[in-house]
């Protein structure tokens, strides 16, 4: 075998090696995606991306969307949005949106969006559409102490200078609220707030709430208004119960003081009835011993005095009887 037949063969299996190994190395589907779409990315560049761990199918068809769309992004750029955190097909996707609504949207404004989390189509919605937000039930109460029901719609838009670093929509809401509560405390009469409720609208201008926001206040509508309780009736409506109850709660504990001295006077008149009765048993032991030291003569003398205390007994039981009649 001659010298240029091995060279030849050398070669061929050199050229082997790298096809093989750039069909290892090189994602196919994406290389050959952008090759197909007329956007021409090197199998350096992709198997580059493949190595770097980079999400090369969303990066390919970014940069065909951004080929097509005239966005003016590179493959750099969206390699630098994705090594960023982001998501190039987003970004491009958001950009073109902007540029079809007449946005003034830039590469970096869109990216920086991304970066941080929102929804770039959402943000180009939100330029266009402006965003409404319907406050929840305030309820306050005016000078004369009549509460004030009011719902408010708060009608927004982005504003671009101060998306990036403004305060939320929730803190736009708080401010409204706050405004909506201080200008009811300030009211004298709540009837005037219902008929005039273009003074709430006023006063939420008034508290500038879209200060440092990324929203722009366009308008503040009150939907519905309506008076609530009375306080002061409501006030004196409670002391009235509260008094109610103590009084109920006085007469109570002197009843059952009355029950209690009631049952210990019972129990006292029973201690002096067995008493009683204790010194009616000792009578009979007197009696024998008076017998016995001749005190008494004799048993007729006895029965003459058991006789005298029968009598006195029945007596006491007919009067007792007479009392009960009465």
């Amino acid at each position: 075998m001659n010298a240029g037949i091995i060279v030849v063969i050398i070669l061929a299996s050199l050229l082997l090696i790298y096809v093989v190994t750039m069909l290892i190395l090189m994602p196919c589907k994406a290389y050959f995606t952008a090759l197909f779409s007329g956007c021409y990315i090197s199998a350096f560049k992709a198997i580059s991306m493949k190595m770097r761990k980079l999400p090369v199918t969303e990066i390919v068809e970014a940069y065909i969307l951004a080929k097509k769309s005239h966005t003016g992004m590179t493959l750099f750029d969206l390699e630098l949005v994705s090594t960023s955190g982001g998501h190039p097909l987003k970004v491009v996707e958001g950009l073109n949106s902007a540029k079809m609504a007449k946005l003034d949207f830039d590469f970096e404004f869109v990216k920086a969006i991304d970066i941080s989390g929102r929804d770039v189509l959402e943000v180009v919605r939100e330029c266009v559409n402006p965003k409404i937000i319907e406050l929840p039930l305030i309820t306050s109460v005016a000078q004369d102490n009549r509460e004030v029901n009011v719902k408010i719609s708060l009608t927004l838009k982005v504003n671009l200078k101060n998306f990036l670093r403004g305060v939320t929509d929730e803190t736009i809401s708080a401010r409204a609220t706050e405004a909506v509560v201080t200008k009811i405390a300030n009211t004298l009469q709540a009837s005037m707030l219902v008929a005039r409720p273009e003074l709430l609208d006023k006063s939420i201008f008034e508290a500038a709430i879209d200060d440092d926001s990324k929203y722009e206040l366009v308008s503040a509508d009150v939907i519905h208004i309506d008076l609530g309780n009375d306080r002061g009736l409501s006030a004196e409506k409670e002391q009235i119960e509260k008094s109610r109850i103590i009084a109920a709660n006085q007469l109570e504990h002197r009843r059952l003081l009355a029950v209690a001295v009631e049952q210990e006077m019972k129990a006292k008149a029973e201690e002096m009835k067995l008493k009683v009765i204790e010194n009616e048993a000792e009578v009979p032991k007197a009696v024998v011993k008076a017998i016995e030291g001749g005190k008494i003569k004799d048993v007729m003398d006895y029965y003459k005095l058991q006789n005298l205390q029968a009598d006195t007994e029945m007596r006491r039981h007919l009067i007792g009887k007479k009392n009960d009649e009465d």
